[in-house]
């Protein structure tokens, strides 16, 4: 079943279900008959607003599939909970897993719906009791809770970050676990803090750095030269740039293709 979503520069952009999946990706529907790499993570892997995100990009690098399995607002949650995805991508040759947000991942202090993490499903007694003065049925998303609770309390916020922080981490070895062949992290970093940081810290990455098989960081934002003056981010809605996307592909492929064993001298 196809569907479709604008995309700035490429109009509509094909959707599509996944074998037994629930989860609607970013088309075209790949062909799994040979061997194929996979990607999972949030928006940046989905790339909206480009025509080809970092994934494709690659694909026409190398010459082999890559499977984009990225969604909009995912956390690492999101892929846990579906079995098909961690079948496809531990049978694929190497998967590259993005650093998602910390947010839109259900904690102690909050619950997010399972097949739309941004989305806010409820708040516990200890984040009413943090934040008394606010009334939290005002909001339906992650992201505008997160602002406010920063801005209300900076202090009172420390305490919400280190419970999001420790349940990443919780789930994205989990996930790690999960996914049973190679793998990259790809941490997406950004350069300067625009009130929706990733609030990942290089401790958090040093942790899950064993398990995998390498760690690959580009950063990038609005400050960042990544060629002929572009800048890393929107400045309208904070996705990244085809810049980027293109940035990304080429670390990526340099690292595969520097995997790749070298032929011998005739």
């Amino acid at each position: 079943m196809a569907y479709g979503i604008a995309v700035e520069e490429a109009g509509e952009v094909d959707l599509y279900r996944f074998g037994r999946s629930k989860q609607i990706f970013r088309g075209p529907k790949p062909d799994l008959g040979g061997g194929y790499l996979t990607f999972i993570g949030g928006s940046a892997t989905f790339g909206k607003f480009v025509r080809e995100p970092y994934p494709k990009l690659i694909e026409n690098r190398i010459g082999t599939t890559c499977v984009n399995l990225g969604t909009p607002g995912a956390g690492p949650g999101f892929f846990l909970k579906d079995p098909v995805v961690l079948e496809t991508c531990s049978r694929s040759i190497k998967c590259i897993v993005q650093v998602m947000d910390i947010a839109p991942l259900s904690n102690r202090m909050y619950e997010v719906y399972p097949r739309r993490n941004m989305r806010l499903r409820g708040v516990s007694a200890v984040l009413r009791s943090l934040y008394p003065q606010l009334d939290f049925a005002d909001f339906r998303f992650v992201s505008a809770m997160i602002r406010k609770l920063k801005e209300v309390d900076g202090e009172a916020y420390e305490v919400v970050l280190a419970e999001q922080r420790s349940a990443w981490l919780a789930r994205m070895l989990e996930l790690l676990l999960d996914i049973e062949t190679a793998k990259t992290l790809l941490w997406i970093r950004p350069d300067e803090d625009d009130g929706m940081n990733q609030s990942v810290t290089q401790e958090m990455i040093d942790v899950l750095a064993s398990h995998v098989d390498t760690v690959l960081t580009v950063s990038v934002g609005e400050s960042n030269n990544l060629g002929r003056g572009l800048a890393g981010l929107r400045k309208d809605t904070g996705w990244m740039t085809r810049a980027v996307h293109t940035k990304i592909a080429s670390v990526i492929s340099d690292e595969l293709q520097a995997l790749q064993p070298q032929k011998r001298p005739a």
